[in-house]
């Protein structure tokens, strides 16, 4: 499958292959590997450090939101491993870096975990744009939204009354 090649070249940091895949392919490059936790080519690259994969996926419209298994974006994939630059490329992307994991945890938390200093100031410096804050709600409403359909789902409807409160009044 052409999308786990792409993977490959992200995880290699093969800038050429890479390069050359996005542009003369038609391929999804937000594909999520089922076999490594729905990862994407933006997460291998994050994690391994590869600032320039990074910077051309998102060139190509990687989603810098996409979340893999456990809630985990491309920053938390970063901080994990301490890249910096990464981080910095990302950050200049508009990809949100304050935005938690299922256990709660954000990529600056992460960066703590690890020990990473740099990366905690960067991202703590980060946490202060408007721009971060704007990413943060677009997230939580994205959140909310996917509980309520998941509830309209499963029960319809019906299902909605006492979770919802009004907001007229």
């Amino acid at each position: 499958m052409t999308e786990l090649v792409l993977h490959e070249a992200a995880v290699n940091g093969d800038y050429q292959q890479l390069e050359s895949m996005l542009m003369i392919h038609r391929i999804d490059v937000d594909y999520k590997d089922e076999d490594f936790g729905d990862r994407t080519a933006l997460h291998w690259a994050a994690s391994k450090g590869h600032a320039k994969c990074v910077k051309l996926l998102l060139e190509y419209g990687a989603d810098p939101a996409a979340r893999m298994v456990g809630g985990w974006t491309p920053a938390h994939c970063a901080a994990e491993t301490g890249r910096l630059n990464v981080l910095k490329i990302l950050i200049e992307h508009q990809a949100p870096v304050m935005i938690a994991d299922n256990s709660g945890d954000t990529p600056k938390r992460v960066a703590e975990i690890y020990g990473h200093t740099a990366c905690i100031e960067l991202l703590e410096s980060a946490e202060e744009s408007s721009v971060q804050k704007q990413l943060l709600i677009r997230d939580k409403f994205r959140s909310n939204t996917r509980k309520v359909s998941r509830i309209v789902a499963e029960k319809g409807l019906e299902g909605l009354q006492g979770k919802v409160t009004d907001v007229a009044s």
